[in-house]
């Protein structure tokens, strides 16, 4: 069992962000990520993601784009999502605890 404090948990920048991984199995992965206002994830454009996502958004508020959607996201907010491409902006400060989830072969 692990125990986490979301809210006070500090993230690395993008360059090193496997030192946010939180827990990681062969299925599924959680992570920490913090974005100051304005900036993207990832900053180079969208990603292709092959897993599963959730996103919850534990403060600040952020868009989100997945291939072809768009949304707006805040505190307390969750995004739930199939494999895509993804980008996000942070619209004010935000910190965000992102699960990946692997696909069934």
């Amino acid at each position: 069992m692990k125990l986490l404090d979301l809210k006070s948990m500090h993230a690395f920048p993008y360059g090193e962000r496997h030192k946010n991984e939180l827990y990681k199995t062969d299925v599924f992965k959680v992570r920490i990520i913090e974005l100051k206002t304005g900036e993207k994830l990832p900053p180079d454009g969208p990603c292709e993601m092959e897993t599963y996502v959730i996103f919850h958004i534990v403060s600040g508020r952020i868009v989100i784009n997945i291939d072809k959607e768009h949304a707006e996201a805040g505190e307390d907010q969750w995004v739930i999502s199939e494999p895509g491409n993804y980008q996000m902006e942070a619209l004010e400060d935000t910190k965000i605890m992102g699960i990946q989830i692997q696909k069934r072969e």
